[in-house]
C-alpha cells in the first residue's frame, strides 16, 4: 500500500470521527432507553405506558414483583402509588422514593354500569362518613400510624342473617389492603366495612388480580370493586365510581445508585430523539 493512499484512508476516518462527534454535539445520539416496572393495569400502567411508550413499560403482577425486579435490574425504575411505595422501601435497602410526586390522582370505589341504586346508596354513606370524620380517621390510622386498633375483616366470610356487600379487591396493596394472618387489613377494607355496616350489609371481600376487578364488577360477580383505584376516562367507559374518598399519589421507585435521582431526570426519555 501506497504513501499516498494511507494518508487518504487516515483521512477519511479523520472525517468520519469529526462527522459522528459533531452529529453527537448536536443532539443526534441514540438516546438511552428506560425500562419501567408498573403492576399491570395500574394507573402507573397506563401514565407511564402514555409518556414513554408501551414498549419502556413492563407490567408484573404486583407490585412486590416490580420492586424485585428493580433490585435485580430488570428495571430502571417502578411507578407505584404513593403509601404501597413506602411500605416496600422500608422493607428492602438500597431503594428509595423520588422526592416529587409523578401524579396525583382521586380513588373511588366502581360499580357495575347501571346498578345506580347501590353505587347511590353507597355514595350517600361514604358523604356521612366522610362528613362526621370516620373515613378520615381510617385514612390516618394508617398513613399517619395514630395508634388506633386496626379493623380487619375475616378472609373466610361468616354467614349470617344480613345480606352482602361482595367487595373485589388486589389484597396485595399495603396500606390500602392487605393479608395477616386470617384478616384483611388496610383503608380500602375498613372503609368498605364502615359503609356496610351503615347500610346493613356483611362485608365479603374477594382477593383477586388487579386486572380482574373491573371485569368482575362489570360482569355483575361482585358488588363493588375498592382497591386503590383511580377515576380515569377508560374506566368510565366500563363502570361507574361513587364520590372520592381519598387522594393518591404516584410515585416512583428507584435504586439509591440510580441516574434517575429526580423526576427531572425522566425528561429526556419521554420522547424519542428526532
Amino acid at each position: 500500500m501506497s504513501k499516498k493512499t494511507i494518508i487518504k484512508i487516515a483521512s477519511v476516518v479523520l472525517a468520519l470521527v469529526l462527522g459522528m462527534t459533531a452529529l453527537w454535539a448536536c443532539g443526534g445520539e441514540e438516546q438511552d432507553t428506560i425500562k419501567i416496572g408498573v403492576q399491570t393495569n395500574t394507573t402507573g400502567h397506563i401514565y407511564s405506558s402514555t409518556d414513554f411508550g408501551e414498549d419502556a413499560v413492563v407490567s408484573y403482577d404486583n407490585g412486590a414483583v416490580a420492586v424485585e425486579a428493580l433490585k435485580n435490574g430488570k428495571v430502571d425504575c417502578v411507578i407505584i402509588d404513593n403509601e404501597p411505595a413506602k411500605s416496600y422501601v422500608a422493607a428492602n435497602t438500597g431503594l428509595k422514593i423520588l422526592e416529587t410526586e409523578y401524579a396525583v390522582e382521586d380513588y373511588a370505589i366502581c360499580f357495575q354500569k347501571g346498578n345506580t341504586e347501590l353505587k347511590d346508596s353507597v355514595n350517600g354513606a361514604l358523604k356521612a362518613l366522610i362528613a362526621d370524620g370516620s373515613v378520615k380517621k381510617i385514612v390516618d390510622k394508617y398513613i399517619n400510624k395514630t395508634g388506633e386498633a386496626l379493623v380487619g375483616v375475616p378472609v373466610a366470610a361468616e354467614d349470617t342473617e344480613k345480606p352482602n356487600l361482595v367487595m373485589a379487591t388486589n389484597a396485595e396493596f399495603p396500606p390500602y389492603e392487605y393479608i395477616d394472618g386470617d384478616m384483611y387489613y388496610g383503608i380500602d377494607v375498613e372503609v368498605a366495612k364502615i359503609i356496610a355496616d351503615k347500610l346493613g350489609y356483611d362485608l365479603v371481600i374477594e382477593n383477586v388480580a388487579f386486572d380482574s376487578i373491573i371485569p368482575g364488577v362489570q360482569a355483575g360477580k361482585y358488588s363493588m370493586g375498592m382497591a386503590g383505584m383511580t377515576v380515569n376516562e377508560e374506566r368510565l367507559e366500563q363502570v361507574e365510581f361513587s364520590d372520592s374518598y381519598a387522594t393518591g399519589v404516584q410515585a416512583v421507585i428507584v435504586s439509591e445508585s440510580s441516574k434517575i435521582q429526580s423526576i427531572d431526570d425522566l425528561d429526556p426519555y419521554y420522547l424519542p430523539a428526532e
